[in-house]
């Protein structure tokens, strides 16, 4: 028997280039500050390091780890699109006496319990109601999605019923019941 060998080449990014236009920037202890309208900041790990020249923010993986590099850039890149225009998720509620309301940092949900349901919204997402929408507003991509998959967990769509929270941009059909005649 003969043993295949894998000869994948090791593709380890060695430095990345990113360009920040109109974006004011410092780093301060192991974290990355970014503003422009709005302000975020980013962790750097031990393993990266970043040089600045210029508009332009030079990154390293000194330890030639891959794929935490390629989630470090694809968060940063994240951020970046994030200031210059904020990360947005619409979400609907629907259902008879399904009713939303905000008081402060918290989001208030009638969705059919026999208490209300109150969520501490976080200082870095902005919280917009219509009659029956929600759109939530960051700068941050991947925190933004925790925080509606969260709140879609409270009253999960049902197909049968057409009730519950869902995001918009998901089309959801009414499923007929089996039911013997």
């Amino acid at each position: 028997m003969f043993k295949i060998k894998n000869r994948r080449q090791n593709l380890f990014f060695n430095n990345m280039k990113i360009l920040l236009n109109n974006i004011n920037y410092f780093l301060k202890n192991d974290f990355l500050y970014l503003k422009n309208v709005y302000f975020c900041k980013l962790f750097i790990p031990k393993f990266i390091s970043i040089l600045i020249k210029n508009d332009t923010l030079i990154v390293e993986n000194l330890k030639r780890q891959k794929c935490m590099f390629n989630a470090f850039i694809s968060n940063l890149n994240n951020l970046i699109l994030g200031i210059k225009n904020l990360w947005t998720k619409k979400l609907e509620i629907s259902g008879i006496g399904y009713k939303i309301s905000l008081e402060k940092n918290f989001l208030i949900l009638f969705v059919g319990y026999s208490n209300s349901i109150k969520i501490i919204i976080p200082d870095y997402i902005k919280v917009n109601i219509n009659k029956n929408s929600i759109i939530l507003l960051s700068v941050y991509k991947d925190k933004l999605g925790v925080f509606t998959e969260k709140l879609t967990k409270i009253k999960k769509y049902d197909p049968y019923k057409k009730k519950g929270i869902f995001l918009l941009n998901k089309s959801f059909t009414k499923k007929s019941s089996k039911k013997k005649q």
